[in-house]
């Protein structure tokens, strides 16, 4: 970030993704501090989006879409209550499990919510998912929260990945905004995730990810380590740069570690090495 402001670049023009709202708290301090030292006082500094793609994506619509303005944010514990208050039109009680017995409310809810995020934000097979009755419900359920002015997580990046799809006008004005988007634990994004940073890039952004294929951790929350391992192919003239060195394990965990690593079929080819940083 200090490098693209240094070469004329404005915060404003700047997008800096991160997993955690803690992370980006961090992440921001240090992004001043630096920026600070290598070129004094900066202005504009409030005006870079440090943060979660979450947020960002909330902020793009409130912002930049009338209709959200009126529209209410479910957390998790409040969309399990929505859906239970709400356990026909949300879908829950006309969904069925794999035996074919209905859902139902309080019992099943956790298991339901879980469903329809994942339909939402992984990569799912149509032919696999023809007599899955959780669908309709999901469309119910969507209906649902159009119809009360609701958004629930999965629904902001479903309803920002639409905005850059379609809205010319809106599409026009981030690309004159965003010139750089960077991502931190970019192995751990979901397929929806990763569409806000294409449509980003298709806008005329220049990508940056960082991330360890061997650290995914979230399959269960639709991320998938194809992500990472196929980034070199999906987006042009990429460089890539390994970073080996490892600052934060002794010599003997790195040299326990590694050859149990690279049992791992599926991973971008690279050497940990330690650093004695650590005793």
């Amino acid at each position: 970030v200090a490098c693209l402001i240094k070469t004329g670049y404005r915060p404003c023009n700047i997008i800096a993704f991160t997993f955690t709202e803690k992370a980006a708290a961090e992440l921001k301090e240090r992004i001043v501090s630096r920026c600070r030292e290598e070129l004094g006082e900066i202005r504009g500094m409030a005006e870079m989006y440090v943060g979660t793609i979450h947020a960002f994506c909330l902020d793009l619509l409130t912002a930049e879409v009338p209709k959200y303005l009126k529209f209410d944010v479910l957390n998790e514990v409040q969309q399990a209550l929505f859906i239970d208050r709400h356990s026909n039109k949300s879908g829950l009680t006309a969904s069925t499990d794999l035996a074919g017995q209905p859902l139902k409310r309080y019992r099943d809810t956790p298991y339901y919510l879980s469903a329809i995020s994942i339909l939402r934000e992984g990569d799912t097979d149509d032919n696999v998912l023809k007599n899955c009755s959780v669908l309709a419900g999901l469309e119910s359920y969507r209906s649902l929260l159009d119809e009360t002015r609701h958004l629930d997580y999965s629904a902001i990046i479903e309803a920002a990945v639409e905005v850059l799809t379609c809205d010319a006008a809106l599409k026009e004005r981030i690309a004159n905004r965003v010139k750089h988007v960077i991502v931190d634990e970019y192995q751990d994004l979901n397929p929806i995730q990763e569409a806000v940073v294409w449509l980003l890039h298709e806008l005329g952004a220049k990508i940056c990810v960082v991330g360890d294929d061997d650290q995914t951790i979230y399959q269960w929350r639709g991320s998938s380590v194809q992500g990472i391992l196929t980034f070199e192919k999906r987006y042009p003239t990429v460089t890539t740069v390994k970073l080996e060195e490892n600052f934060r394990s002794s010599k003997g965990i790195v040299e326990t570690a590694r050859p149990f690593i690279e049992q791992n079929t599926e991973r971008l080819q690279k050497k940990m090495q330690p650093t004695n940083a650590q005793d």
